[in-house]
């Protein structure tokens, strides 16, 4: 009884943040189904190697599965992993959407999750630079690795993005100490 209040409250003092919760719910939903689908037909290629040609919207790693499964294996459980991690990031933003309110916006919870945030930001963004190393490697050892800019690109704005959240949520982290002393004075 006392959620379905605060949901209607929600949604009447809030309405923009709610707006924006329902379109990352929406983003979330699709980047599961991107890591889901991933996953699945990766794993599914194991037991029918034909698989590996459209693993997920095209992407065609027969080549390196047929010549080296430990490099396939590796390759694509990195490509799981950053799918995982950016699903985990809007993940994130749900709680913080869902968490925050506008009248006292500084809450140690939504500090911790800020920086939650700007860490996994800055993972993601570490874990693409380490992808996109390791495809270059392969493809100087001659492998046939299609184009993955699709699944690698970004790195530099996920770096980027992390530094700039980790900023924010250091600004948060001295907005709840200051919120909370003038509750102490009050």
């Amino acid at each position: 009884m006392k959620l379905t209040e605060q949901w209607k409250d929600k949604w009447v003092t809030q309405p923009g943040l709610m707006l924006i919760t329902v379109v990352i719910w929406s983003i979330f939903i699709g980047l599961c189904i991107k890591a889901g689908a991933l996953l699945f037909t990766s794993i599914y290629s194991f037991f029918k190697p034909i698989v590996s040609q459209d693993l997920y919207e095209g992407l065609n790693l027969y080549g390196l599965r047929n010549e080296e499964i430990w490099f396939y294996v590796g390759l694509v459980s990195l490509l799981v992993a950053i799918a995982c991690l950016k699903a985990y990031l809007y993940y994130l933003m749900i709680r913080i959407f869902l968490t925050i309110n506008l009248n006292h916006p500084f809450s140690k919870e939504v500090s911790v999750l800020i920086s939650e945030i700007a860490s996994i930001a800055i993972q993601t963004g570490l874990l693409i630079i380490l992808t996109t190393g390791s495809l270059k490697w392969l493809i100087k050892r001659g492998f046939d690795i299609p184009s993955m800019g699709a699944y690698t690109g970004g790195a530099f704005e996920y770096l980027l993005l992390g530094a700039l959240i980790y900023a924010i949520a250091q600004v948060f982290k001295r907005g709840v100490e200051i919120q909370s002393e003038n509750e102490l004075t009050v």
